[in-house]
């Protein structure tokens, strides 16, 4: 074989090995993001839409989550992720610790008030979602 051919075999062979390469890689990279999203996914906030009403000196809340579960039976078990239960806090106290979407917060004393209304993980820290709420009980 002449040195042409054989330079001209060789730059064939090496094209046809980048091309596979390329390709080999791409669809590695095409493989690994998907579930890089799907990681980013399962870590989104979840969200918190917190509606009330004031009857006399009872404060009835309505809790409406998404990305979120209530879960009394794994409160102070090990986290998982969009799963917990919501603290609520008055004038910066916590009150109550809430396991289902609705919930009222009986004899509140006359005044203004601040609520607070709060997502937690499993261990009770929080996942940094809540709602404020001002409300004006009448004596």
């Amino acid at each position: 074989m002449k040195a042409p051919q054989l330079i001209t075999r060789l730059l064939i062979l090496i094209g046809v090995a980048a091309c596979i390469e390329l390709f080999v890689y791409a669809n590695r990279d095409a493989n690994t993001q998907a579930p890089v999203e799907a990681v980013h996914d399962q870590h989104r906030l979840p969200t918190l839409n917190v509606s009330h009403t004031l009857k006399q000196d009872d404060l009835h809340l309505k809790l409406n989550v998404t990305g979120f579960t209530f879960s009394l039976e794994n409160m102070g078990k090990d986290n998982r992720y969009g799963e917990g239960h919501v603290h609520l806090y008055l004038d910066g106290k916590k009150v109550a610790k809430i396991f289902e979407p609705q919930y009222v917060l009986k004899d509140i004393p006359p005044g203004r008030h601040e609520v607070v209304v709060e997502l937690a993980h499993n261990n009770h820290e929080s996942y940094g979602v809540q709602q404020k709420l001002q409300i004006d009980v009448k004596p």
